[in-house]
């Protein structure tokens, strides 16, 4: 069996080296250098191509720059006056509070923290990569500004990869929210990282059961659903008022059946099992109200036919 190439217009041209480096090289730099040789007059003036290459592969400008750093390092690239473009790096990292190091002092650093080399390693094995100065500065910055532990660093990166945005200006946008929100620990992050699941898990099988599929709520449904998500009511009880909501109205109603489920909050009704049992409760009721008009009926007729056997 054999593969034919099928060239159709341009025809991008990369080092072989590219290839050798692609196992152990990030997403995101694959990237930038097959964007950087798909458009040959970046190279003209590569330093104003550096925001349409970061704008089209929605990372940052920094990211970038670290990237051709690494290229640069790696013998794919050479950059004209690299000692220049490596300070202008450092004076950009400073100003975006994400300190810059040498190899020394990072040698240094983990000479001083025994354990950083360990996690280093772990943080290159997460994201898939061999580290360049930028992804060191990067961790350093993760452990001394906000003083995680190594345990919550790697739980964020390997969040990060999953959801496929491990550049570091989301990682470190992510980090500040959570640390401004309290999510400071370990243990926070990942019943931060629980509950997110729950609620897509949740939210996935509320879209199933109201036959809603992958398309956008309407906002009643967005409405309901998130009030539903957020309350953390349990699925058997958003699956009993939607029955009692297509038993009532025929139509699978959010609204409806949010009047179920507040109604039974409002009564003190948490559970399933409670709701069932108020539910029969109620049936039997309205059977009993049945019952008695029956009666009442079949006693008028009585009277009335009694009155006209009297009058006859």
């Amino acid at each position: 069996m054999k593969l034919e190439i099928k060239y159709s217009g341009s025809i991008l041209n990369l080092p072989s080296r590219v290839a050798d480096l692609a196992p152990t090289v990030s997403k995101e730099d694959l990237q930038v250098i097959i964007s950087l040789f798909g458009y040959m007059e970046y190279f003209n003036n590569f330093e104003s191509a550096i925001p349409q290459i970061a704008e089209k592969l929605t990372i940052s400008c920094e990211d970038v720059r670290a990237s051709l750093q690494f290229w640069a390092k790696a013998g794919v690239l050479n950059i004209d006056g690299l000692n220049e473009f490596e300070s202008k790096m450092i004076t950009e990292t400073t100003q975006n509070s994400v300190p810059s190091y040498t190899g020394n002092q990072i040698q240094a650093y983990i000479e001083k923290n025994k354990k950083m080399g360990e996690l280093f390693e772990e943080c290159q094995s997460v994201l898939g990569k061999v580290f360049n100065k930028h992804d060191y500065d990067n961790v350093i910055y993760l452990k001394e500004n906000y003083k995680f532990s190594s345990a919550y660093i790697l739980l964020l990166l390997a969040h990060c990869v999953d959801i496929g945005k491990s550049n570091w200006a989301y990682v470190r946008k992510l980090a500040s929210e959570f640390y401004d929100n309290g999510i400071s620990t370990y243990n926070k992050l990942e019943k931060h990282f629980a509950d997110r699941k729950n609620e897509k898990t949740l939210e996935y099988k509320i879209r199933k059961l109201f036959g809603i599929g992958e398309r956008e709520f309407i906002k009643t449904e967005k409405a309901v659903f998130e009030k539903w998500i957020k309350a953390g009511i349990d699925f058997e009880i958003i699956e009993l008022a939607y029955e009692i909501t297509i038993e009532k109205t025929q139509k699978a109603s959010p609204r409806y059946a949010d009047k179920i489920i507040d109604n039974w909050i409002s009564n003190g009704i948490k559970t399933a099992e409670e709701a069932r049992n108020a539910q029969s409760q109620y049936k039997a009721k309205q059977k009993a109200e049945t019952f008695d008009a029956d009666d009442f009926f079949e006693a008028a007729l009585k009277r009335s036919y009694s009155d006209t056997e009297d009058d006859d």
